[in-house]
């Protein structure tokens, strides 16, 4: 099988004006020899076909516009929702950095004043003690040093007794301080805590404000996105079914062209199902094959059978370029690895440029691609784009 040349794009002629003209004519003609014929194809004539797959055409036009700005009008969204959904994200996230930490400053206040009223009843026993003791040695006051000498077994023993004293009246006197001192500072800490917890109180609902604003603007985002993927989907649920009636009325008008061609007399109409062409050009009309390319891949001889009737009929001189090509060089002459070209069903054909899409569904051809760049680009009615 012989590859395509690297180039399989040659520069295009420009396309005579008389022929252009005359391609108009004999569609016009094409047309009204099908009313003269009468109703075929289920009963509808190629005009009325050709109205109603131009009507089809319009609609798809519509739809797939629609269509198109609806997906910009989501994605615009989703931008936007995606920067709402991180910054919702950093603000759960210093949410529960506040509430962690209010938790603990709330744990830590509710230790302190637990301990400030520990610390409040033993002060309280602590001085009633000292009380107790004060009124006690004002009712029997303590021996003095006279009788601490005469009771005492010794020196040592003296000096023991004195010891005594003087501990049990310190250690009465610095617990009561020692127990003061810690209350008022347990007292300190319980309001510095206090602070604190209200500080971070005040923190966390100001964030817990700004996560339900956000929350909300995100929500409100999301359904006017819903609403636009809903609406797509409303015009690609109406597109699906629309297209392939469009398709099944390019195939009654196809068969049409054939009937009409075939009473007309025209070399090379097709008269039997797709595949069984004979058709060869005739002088410089039909379609020629440019050297080094292959139209005998796939759908590709059916195709060329197409496009030589048309020429014949329209008196235009078609020029193959580029029939299959491998995936790799489809891709390095600017198609794709999966374009029609490398599955066998398409052809780049200068020469067609002018021909309108309804005479080309005529002769069950299709130029799916509207671009100026692509107006040589046909396949076959029905193919996959």
């Amino acid at each position: 099988m012989p590859r395509p040349p690297h180039h399989s794009r040659r520069p295009r002629r420009p396309i005579p004006a008389r022929l252009v003209a005359l391609a108009a004519v004999v569609a016009t003609a094409a047309a009204l020899g099908a009313a003269v014929l009468g109703p075929v194809a289920a009963g509808s004539s190629s005009g009325s076909l050709e109205s109603r797959i131009a009507a089809s055409e319009a609609r798809e036009g519509e739809l797939h516009a629609g269509i198109g700005a609806d997906r910009n009008q989501i994605a615009g969204f989703q931008g936007s929702i995606d920067d709402l959904q991180t910054r919702l994200d950093a603000l759960e996230t210093s949410l529960d950095t506040e509430r962690e930490l209010l938790a603990s400053l709330r744990s830590q206040l509710r230790g302190a004043r637990a301990r400030l009223a520990s610390l409040q009843v033993q002060l309280g026993q602590d001085r009633h003690v000292l009380v107790a003791q004060l009124i006690a040695s004002y009712e029997s006051p303590p021996p003095d040093i006279v009788t601490v000498v005469l009771e005492a077994h010794g020196f040592a023993d003296l000096l023991e007794r004195i010891d005594d004293l003087r501990a049990i009246s310190r250690e009465n006197a610095g617990a009561t301080v020692h127990v003061a001192e810690e209350q008022k500072a347990v007292t300190v800490q319980a309001a510095q805590l206090a602070t604190l917890e209200a500080s971070h109180a005040r923190e966390t609902s100001a964030v817990l404000v700004q996560r339900d604003e956000v929350a909300q603007l995100h929500l409100a985002l999301v359904s006017r996105q819903l609403a636009y993927i809903r609406a797509r989907d409303r015009k690609s649920a109406e597109l699906a079914p629309l297209e392939s009636h469009r398709h099944s009325l390019e195939g009654e008008l196809s068969k049409l062209a054939v009937s009409e061609l075939a009473a007309e007399g025209v070399a090379g109409a097709y008269t039997g199902p797709i595949g069984n062409y004979t058709s060869t050009p005739q002088g410089e009309y039909g379609f020629f094959q440019a050297p080094g390319t292959d139209y005998s891949v796939g759908e590709e001889s059916v195709l060329v059978a197409h496009l030589n009737t048309l020429g014949i009929a329209l008196h235009l001189h078609l020029i193959g370029i580029s029939g299959y090509r491998t995936p790799q060089h489809s891709v390095e002459v600017g198609g794709f690895a999966n374009d029609p070209h490398t599955r066998g069903e398409a052809s780049d054909t200068p020469g067609i440029e002018g021909v309108p899409q309804a005479t080309l569904a005529r002769f069950g051809l299709i130029r799916p691609f509207g671009s100026a760049a692509e107006a040589d680009h046909i396949q076959l009615l029905g193919s996959r784009y």
